[in-house]
């Protein structure tokens, strides 16, 4: 998550359904549960557990029927690794007929689960080696705009992408409907630095939702992380480098309009969801399926990617909302995926906008413990935390009004009350060195540093580039709806008991998004994308002990079900480490070797020094 069409409810519902499918194939009889620990145990499989659809929601016929096609059926013997996906990918050329095949041979798989000592097969989710199945015939009904790649010159939003190769996958911009239009996103290959790069690419996936791959390659490159391998960065659905992009420049107007109002005024929340509505209004009259852009066709997008490049194997790089869409992928489609990073952590089954609130909590109490730990930080500021929080209160109640200069905005009028104060915190965690100076300044009367901070960070904004269409999408079907408001507060009242319920009411960098997404109107993702994932694939979770936004508690939570993970936390650093010294590092290594990665810089890694007053603070921090 970054600092930042309309189809029926059944049309998304069935899509979702039917894709995220893949049935796990038990290898020695029926599996007891998947162990927590680094690496398997030598000799033994690990069973891999992945999502399965609401029941009633999936594709082809009612259990036990079967048409004409049929019964022609090829047969196939069931392997250690076989699912009934990859069987209607072979079959049918189309995995979401994974629910033909079960349909098919509902009969022979139940029976099996029992013998194997499963109350059901749960829908096809467990199958078993050596049973016999039938594979239906391809039905001339179903014809879905065949993906692939086009090579197109690179473009130049963000300078020229020296030794990168271009392109276009082309994609149906909703799999549910057999006439759908199709979506040209927008793909770079950088070359690997290395004259002798390994086969096995990265391919990155950026945060959000929202942001635009394409604006990270220089980042990645600087990193170093195409070192041995080519690097592959696809401009995701409804984003700015690929067709019809999601962006709304509506609610660009509205976050530069808010530093000067009240963050969490019901008169604030009106305004953005106006300005949902009026994106909303403008995208649909295009024709824009705005249900079409989700996670499941996201990641349906990158095994498409994969295929149309031709690509055997590829290593996952991922940050932020990129990391839920990663673990969406891993779950749906592990076929090609030799390796997976997760960077600062969103895992599906538990992204909520309350969800926010841990994360903010988790990273307020290590910067300021950070202050403790240094000697003249702690005697400068022995309360600073407790400060903090007594000004959040006091701004609720009593706004502060001041003006400041932004770089390229001039002079600008901001309200400081105690929602502003909170959300600033994301922004003071990637620049930890002024927190206690500028907290203290504001305490004794002084607003400015806090506010030109707080202004910066919404002015002069993403100037069109940023998807906020497709974050609404995204967080309206597959976060909102699984969390009521009485839940979302209850998450804020129990990571900040000393705060007013009217702060508590707004998620952390989510305010009034419940009444944008009335406005936004797509329906309400299916159960199964919440999911957990479960993979015996290499994974490596990295996270930063400041990261406000995705706390390093969530690495550690989504690793407990990926049984050869590897677990890191940066001391001091934020949202992001993949372009940290240690971070690149780490993740290189882990792309080397994903068992035995190199993380000795770890230990080594501390939070930044603390400034005690403006003099050692910088002026415009």
């Amino acid at each position: 998550m970054s600092i930042r069409n309309r189809g029926t409810v059944a049309a998304a519902a069935t899509f979702l359904a039917g894709l995220t499918i893949l049935s796990a194939v038990p290898a020695h009889g029926a599996p007891g549960p998947v162990a927590i620990r680094q690496k398997p145990a030598a000799g033994k499989d690990v069973p891999l557990r992945v999502s399965r659809p609401q029941s009633g929601l999936s594709p082809g016929r009612p259990a036990g029927e079967a048409g004409p096609a049929e019964a022609k059926a090829d047969l196939r013997t069931v392997a250690s690794g076989d699912t009934l996906w990859g069987m209607a990918q072979q079959a049918l050329g189309d995995a979401t007929g994974w629910g033909r095949v079960y349909d098919l041979n509902r009969r022979t798989i139940e029976r099996e689960a029992l013998r194997h000592g499963h109350s059901s097969s749960d829908r096809g989710h467990w199958i078993f080696p050596g049973t016999v199945l039938a594979l239906p015939q391809p039905s001339a009904a179903r014809t879905l705009p065949t993906s692939r790649f086009v090579p197109a010159s690179c473009p130049t939003t963000y300078g020229e992408l020296k030794d990168t190769r271009c392109g276009f996958l082309v994609v149906p911009e909703n799999r549910a409907r057999p006439s759908s239009r199709t979506l040209r996103l927008a793909v770079a290959r950088v070359r690997s630095s290395s004259p002798r790069p390994h086969a096995d690419p990265i391919v990155f996936f950026t945060g959000g939702p929202g942001a635009d791959g394409l604006a990270d390659i220089a980042g990645l490159t600087e990193a170093g992380l195409n070192r041995d391998r080519d690097l592959i960065v696809l401009s995701q659905r409804g984003t700015y480098s690929s067709e019809r992009p999601l962006t709304c420049p509506e609610i660009d107007r509205f976050y530069g309009e808010r530093v000067r109002l009240r963050y969490d005024a019901p008169s604030t929340g009106d305004r953005y969801a106006r300005a949902a509505a009026r994106c909303r209004d403008r995208l649909t009259a295009q024709g824009i399926d705005l249900a079409a852009y989700n996670t499941g066709e996201n990641a349906a997008d990158v095994a498409d990617l994969r295929r149309a490049l031709g690509i055997r194997e590829w290593n996952v790089l991922s940050h932020s909302y990129g990391t839920q869409l990663a673990l969406v992928y891993l779950r749906m489609f592990p076929e090609g995926i030799r390796s997976v990073t997760i960077d600062g952590v969103v895992p599906p089954s538990v992204a909520t906008p309350g969800w926010t609130w841990s994360s903010m909590r988790e990273s307020f109490d290590n910067i300021v413990s950070a202050c403790a730990a240094q000697p003249s930080c702690r005697q400068r500021h022995p309360d600073i935390g407790a400060t903090y929080l007594r000004m959040v209160r006091q701004l609720e109640a009593h706004p502060v009004t001041t003006y400041v200069t932004v770089p390229q905005v001039g002079r600008v009028k901001v309200v400081l009350d105690g929602g502003a104060l909170l959300n600033w915190m994301v922004r003071a965690s990637h620049a930890p060195e002024t927190f206690a100076v500028g907290v203290d300044e504001l305490a004794h009367g002084h607003p400015e540093r806090i506010a030109r901070q707080w202004a910066s960070a919404w002015l002069p904004g993403s100037q069109g580039k940023f998807a906020h269409g497709f974050s609404l999408s995204v967080w309206c079907s597959e976060w909102v709806p699984f969390e009521t408001p009485q839940e979302q507060l209850a998450k804020g009242r129990q990571a900040f008991p000393e705060l007013p319920r009217s702060v508590l009411a707004q998620a952390p960098q989510l305010p009034f998004l419940r009444q944008a997404c009335q406005a936004w109107n797509v329906p309400k993702a299916p159960d199964s994308v919440r999911e957990v994932t479960r993979s015996s694939i290499p994974t490596l979770a990295v996270s930063g002990s400041f990261d406000a936004q995705t706390g390093a508690q969530w690495g550690r939570y989504a690793a407990r079900t990926l049984s050869r993970s590897t677990v890191v936390t940066l001391a001091g650093v934020a949202h992001g480490a993949y372009d940290t010294p240690c971070g690149s590092k780490v993740i290189t290594s882990f792309f080397d070797d994903p068992e035995h990665p190199d993380t000795h810089c770890v230990n080594t890694v501390e939070p930044p020094p603390l400034a005690v007053d403006s003099e050692g603070a910088d002026t415009d921090g």
